[in-house]
């Protein structure tokens, strides 16, 4: 299974997503772990280089997991906080910052759509 992370970034009751550029759905940013890698160090780089900004990892906040997927994921979820530069859309079609019902309903990536559904329950 594909070790994924992603940031859960909030800003004034908004939640920082990104729409996929090639399936159009809409993620929570993040990406796949390298060898040698900690998840943290895999968001940071992530969105670094997807995003053009830095975020400090706080603590986890869940995890789901795809196995319908011909390359299965666990989707490691990490409460993030930016710490320099604002979001850009540098591999995604846009990012977009939303309140929690708007991004329920959009068309989500299967892990996100649990992870978000779940880490909304607990608010």
């Amino acid at each position: 299974m594909i070790q994924v992370t992603c940031a859960l970034i909030q800003r004034r009751g908004l939640i920082l997503l990104a729409r996929r550029a090639d399936s159009g759905r809409w993620e929570l940013p993040g990406g796949k772990q390298e060898p040698g890698e900690s998840l943290a160090q895999c968001l940071r780089r992530e969105i670094e280089e997807e995003l053009g900004c830095r975020v400090e990892v706080l603590h986890k906040a869940g995890e789901a997991q795809d196995a319908r997927r011909p390359d299965p994921i666990r989707l490691h979820c990490f409460h993030c906080r930016l710490a320099a530069g604002e979001p850009q859309a540098r591999e995604h079609k846009e990012v977009r910052w939303m309140a929690w019902p708007e991004a329920l309903g959009l068309d989500l990536c299967p892990a996100d759509r649990e992870l978000l559904g779940a880490l909304y329950r607990d608010i």
